[in-house]
């Protein structure tokens, strides 16, 4: 691996590192499949239930250059595949609600498995294209992104709810604790579904405490425990008091910082708070409306906390890659969101 410069932070947020393992080939062979392009390199990081995903600084760029070439090229394809996300997504949902809340048999999986699988590519595709669309192409086509965008929101936080209640039921037939049960590898998960047999528990547990999931030109790897320290230490180090994003919203706020990685737990949150996470989903509302700013340390234009903050006119700055590890709980900042800056006072 190469200098930490090279990686960008894309997402972050309370997902299993079950999802991880599922996402880290799909990044690049479902991708390739359905776009024509992919990822040779991504990074996932996870700790305790939350997770970040990094890519390649370059590989993104080429990525993004290329499905906004391919827009470019051929509109009515780029709304087909918008239109597919949405297909798609009126399928998984239904899928879901159908199989949850019992183990799945192998038969069960079979149906699932193909619909979850193809979903991020066409989620990318809406995700990441408008970040680099000519302004005019970007204007026109923008209220079909966006549609597609809100349409399908729910989709991956629906399916975290879903890998945790099969968690769950699993953890209830075989006496393990349900956290670390969603520490299995999609292998494992599958081995289980067709054999019934699971790891040892103490290694599930060790993943649910800190692990991460390299997956590099077509190999997966796999690191726990102090191992990921060492290379957030190596790639990721931070030292600095002020950091700097996409600004989503403008305005210029000073408040306390509350760090909320995980949005259904019980926080402390006053009217005003710094809203500083990873990146938001529909749960996250609770505490927007209460924020007197938001900052995330993913996402772009069409992103959750965006989206959100424009409706409810709410300073707000994203993308800054680090903001959950650069400030701290209660830490008192300034953001001006006028220039895209977050700094400590």
């Amino acid at each position: 691996m190469e200098n930490k410069t090279e990686w960008i932070n894309r997402w972050a947020g309370s997902y299993t590192f079950t999802s991880c393992s599922y996402w880290a080939p799909q990044y690049s062979k479902t991708l390739k499949r359905i776009l024509g392009k992919g990822f040779d390199n991504v990074l996932f990081i996870h700790k305790r239930g939350t997770a970040s995903f990094f890519v390649k600084n370059d590989e993104f760029k080429t990525f993004g250059e290329y499905l906004a070439l391919k827009t470019l090229n051929n509109e009515s394809e780029a709304l087909e595949l918008l239109k597919q996300l949405k297909e798609n997504t009126d399928l998984i949902m239904s899928l879901m609600n159908e199989l949850e809340g019992s183990i799945l048999t192998p038969e069960q999986y079979s149906l699932f498995y193909p619909v979850f699988e193809r979903h991020l590519a066409h989620h990318n595709f809406m995700k990441k294209t408008v970040d680099f669309l000519n302004p005019e192409l970007l204007e026109r086509l923008l209220p079909e992104f966006q549609d597609a965008r809100i349409y399908s929101e729910a989709v991956y936080s629906r399916t975290e709810q879903f890998f945790r209640s099969l968690a769950t039921s699993i953890a209830i037939k075989e006496n393990y604790d349900k956290e670390n049960i969603t520490c299995l590898t999609q292998q494992e998960l599958e081995t289980y579904i067709e054999t019934g047999t699971l790891p040892d528990e103490s290694e599930l547990r060790e993943r649910f405490e800190a692990s991460a999931i390299l997956f590099e030109n077509g190999k997966i790897k796999l690191f726990t425990g102090s191992e990921v320290t060492d290379l957030e230490n190596r790639f990721f180090p931070v030292n600095a008091d002020e950091i700097k994003g996409t600004v989503a919203f403008k305005g210029k706020v000073r408040g306390k910082c509350r760090i909320i990685h995980d949005p259904f737990k019980n926080y402390d949150f006053d009217e005003g708070d710094i809203l500083i996470t990873g990146m938001t989903r529909p749960e996250f509302t609770p505490f927007m409306k209460k924020a007197g700013a938001i900052v995330t340390d993913a996402g772009g234009l069409l992103c959750h906390a965006a989206i959100t903050a424009r409706e409810m006119k709410i300073p707000c700055i994203v993308g800054t890659e680090k903001a959950t590890r650069i400030f701290k709980e209660g830490d008192i900042v300034e953001v001006d969101a006028e220039n895209g800056v977050i700094r400590k006072i």
